[in-house]
């Protein structure tokens, strides 16, 4: 005599399908099977962009600590924690916020998302491009990344993907103008 299934035990047909696992690992997909993570590159990139800010910061806290010294309002040490959180946050998060970067090419569109606490998604119907642009600054340049700035029609909007190596960047910005044009004219 056999006895009917439990509804609540895994790997029956009433039992809820399993939740996604979010990846956090640097070479991920961020917890959805078709993102693509951009270059890791970016990491160093985002540092070496930020050094006149990190160097600014650190003249900072040296002018508040000896103005404390030199004046002996010991309350004017305390205004060098506000630079030294602002650079501590920057160095440790930097990377967490570069791996939250990914974008899906999909067939009707391109996803991009980005964000850790306040998580954006964009996506962009491929009819809707208006233009597409690559951009690179001189630390860009050095780590051979590009950004990529796609304008919709709505609303004038740009939605800008940054880390891509430049042969993707190029490769992408083909793909949106082929997509965008053979979709306007099917319409």
């Amino acid at each position: 005599m056999t006895s009917a299934p439990d509804p609540h035990e895994p790997g029956t047909a009433a039992s809820e399908p399993p939740r996604p696992v979010l990846s956090d690992v640097p070479g991920g997909l961020l917890g959805q099977d078709a993102l693509r993570p951009v270059s890791p590159k970016l990491v160093p990139a985002r540092y070496l962009a930020a050094t006149v800010g990190y160097a600014l910061g650190l003249i900072a806290i040296a002018g508040a600590i000896v103005g404390a010294v030199l004046t002996g309002w010991w309350w004017l040490g305390l205004l060098a924690l506000l630079p030294v959180a602002l650079i501590v946050q920057s160095l440790a998060l930097t990377p967490r916020r570069v791996r939250a970067i990914g974008y899906h090419d999909g067939e009707d569109e391109l996803t991009i998302a980005s964000g850790i606490m306040f998580r954006t998604v964009s996506s962009i119907p491929y009819g809707r491009v208006q233009s597409v642009k690559i951009d690179e600054g001189p630390v860009d340049r050095r780590y051979g990344l590009a950004q990529l700035s796609v304008s919709t029609a709505a609303g004038g909007s740009t939605v800008t993907l940054p880390g891509l190596p430049k042969e993707e960047a190029e490769r992408l910005r083909t793909l949106l103008t082929d997509r965008g044009i053979s979709t306007m004219a099917a319409l």
